[in-house]
């Protein structure tokens, strides 16, 4: 197995960082999540015998880079990278997975590739409804400007934070979890940066819920019971208009449940 992570140079300002193990005659290409980087699918391959998975860093994680332009990443920008990225590995055909953030790359990729790909596998994906997983950020309601001034003046931020715990407006759950991940200044541009850039990088739930239910892929969906960040429950009208797809409910968290899920994973792309 070859984890040492590799560059794929787009052009002067965008490169993506990825890592390739496994030694199968197919592929399966996966995005982390939020705070995470590639490193998480290290094992995945050694339950994935007829597949090499290729691990890919998302913007602003680890050394994937994207400079300039404009400020939204949209899907014909990503079908341009992604096309080269494919071409760059001499990959034809493939299967794609995405953890929490990693969901919107993952859906943005099914929409330009669909007739390249196998298998789609998304682990509690952001984007599909709205204030999903790293939007706990618009706690600025929308202002990216407020948002920018709150990310690079912590204290103020946490202020708000005090004062949004008072109103209930937000879960316990949110509130802490904002507490803790927010307090080292490079995560927090991380989520501004994130956030900021991909806020128009998803698909549409109508049409995602059309090609999975008309494509020529494999579709297979899974969520974390106890999940307070991508919760299976406000997932249900989508889920209930998905019969095409594999749905599956663990007894887990967010945070355990992309590992606990590479069980279900071997099994979806083994058969």
């Amino acid at each position: 197995m070859n984890h040492s992570p590799k560059l794929y140079i787009h052009s002067q300002s965008i490169q993506l960082e990825y890592a390739c193990s496994g030694n199968g005659e197919k592929t399966l290409i996966c995005f982390h999540g939020f705070g995470q980087n590639l490193m998480v699918f290290n094992d995945l391959s050694s339950g994935l015998v007829d597949h090499q998975v290729v691990s890919v860093n998302l913007f602003y994680h680890g050394k994937s880079v994207r400079q300039g332009g404009s400020k939204y990443l949209l899907q014909e920008e990503w079908k341009n990278i992604f096309a080269g990225f494919l071409n760059h590995l001499n990959i034809d055909r493939f299967s794609v997975l995405g953890y929490s953030l990693g969901g919107r790359y993952t859906s943005s990729t099914l929409k330009s590739f669909e007739n390249r790909i196998d298998h789609c596998l998304l682990i509690a994906p952001d984007g599909i409804v709205k204030r999903s997983s790293y939007e706990f950020a618009t706690f600025p309601l929308g202002s990216e400007q407020l948002f920018g001034f709150f990310m690079r003046n912590p204290k103020p931020f946490f202020i708000f934070l005090d004062l949004l715990e008072k109103t209930k407006m937000f879960n316990q759950w949110t509130i802490d979890f904002s507490r803790t991940q927010l307090q080292d200044k490079d995560q927090r541009m991380r989520v501004y940066h994130s956030w900021i850039t991909l806020r128009k990088f998803r698909m549409r739930q109508a049409e995602l819920i059309e090609r999975i239910n008309t494509g020529n892929f494999k579709t297979t969906v899974i969520f974390g019971k106890y999940d307070k960040i991508i919760q299976p429950e406000r997932h249900f009208y989508f889920l209930n208009q998905i019969p095409q797809a594999k749905v599956i409910i663990l007894d887990t968290g967010h945070t355990k449940l992309l590992n606990e899920s590479f069980v279900e994973v071997s099994n979806a792309l083994n058969s």
